[in-house]
């Protein structure tokens, strides 16, 4: 049977494996990237052996009160936290009241980004789940596609028809936001907002975060948008605009049953579906 020092070892583990992953596929360059898992009630093990601080949130976070959560440390590089994951993966705890984070005391601090992934972790709390996991990375061409002028309606559209997995392993699409000052908890609150009726966030160039119940879940959000960028940019380099999968291909995926009718079977015109765009 797992004990709970076992489970946040694991924990640890996972974090090392899927940074390593990320940096692999070049989305976590330098110290670029940050992840966090929120830990179940009462699974948190003895990861407070040591001296803490507490500190002032100024914002409250009443959904993970008395709630600890693993999250990466500013300056971790991806491409070596598997070997540094006793120090650069550290946990955090909010106090009872929801208005503290006792983190541990010393010089490695959470990721700058720390205040997105309290309030988004905060909003999946929110949903009545025990676990969840939050990954911001640096993908490559959702980075070149989100600095497109092009509106976040219409992006988000783009993205939600580029191929069958978005819509099958996000049933709430996508949401982009425009660029904010990084590190902000202004940016947490938009990404937490964001986040309530979406699978992934999108910040404008910036980076792309996955949020699910486990790492699994948030990476497998990660990877779909990310190729959905990959696929606009090749389609737009190839036909001059991006196609995608019109209002019928959308139906037959649901399952809906397709109706025909003459002018059916004499147009050899395709049903419709997004405006072509130039990206």
């Amino acid at each position: 049977m797992e004990t709970p020092l076992d489970l946040v070892e694991r924990t640890r583990e996972e974090i090392g494996t899927v940074a390593a992953q990320l940096a692999r596929s070049g989305w976590a360059e330098a110290n670029a990237g940050n992840i966090s898992v929120l830990i179940p009630p009462g699974a948190e093990g003895s990861v407070w052996n040591a001296e803490v601080v507490a500190e002032d949130l100024p914002l409250p976070v009443p959904e993970l009160a008395g709630r600890t959560f693993m999250i990466t440390t500013a300056g971790s590089r991806f491409r070596k936290l598997i070997s540094r994951m006793d120090t650069e993966i550290v946990p955090v705890r909010i106090s009872a009241d929801g208005l503290k984070v006792i983190r541990l005391a010393s010089d490695l601090k959470p990721t700058s980004e720390f205040s997105t992934h309290v309030l988004v972790l905060a909003e999946a709390a929110s949903r009545g789940w025990d676990t969840a996991s939050l990954i911001h990375t640096h993908s490559t061409h959702m980075l070149a596609l989100s600095s497109s002028d092009l509106p976040a309606e219409m992006l988000e559209d783009a993205v939600n028809r580029s191929h069958p997995e978005i819509s099958l392993l996000m049933k709430r699409g996508v949401r982009f936001l425009d660029f904010m000052a990084p590190g902000t908890w202004e940016l947490g609150m938009e990404t937490a907002n964001a986040f309530r009726e979406s699978d992934c966030v999108i910040w404008r160039k910036h980076g792309i975060l996955g949020l699910g119940p486990d790492l699994d879940s948030a990476c497998d959000a990660v990877e779909v948008v990310e190729k959905a960028a990959r696929l606009l940019l090749l389609e737009r380099s190839a036909f001059g605009k991006f196609v995608g999968m019109k209002d019928r291909d959308l139906s037959l995926q649901r399952g809906e049953k397709e109706e025909r009718d003459e002018s059916d079977e004499e147009s050899d015109e395709l049903p419709p579906g997004p405006p072509s765009i130039d990206i």
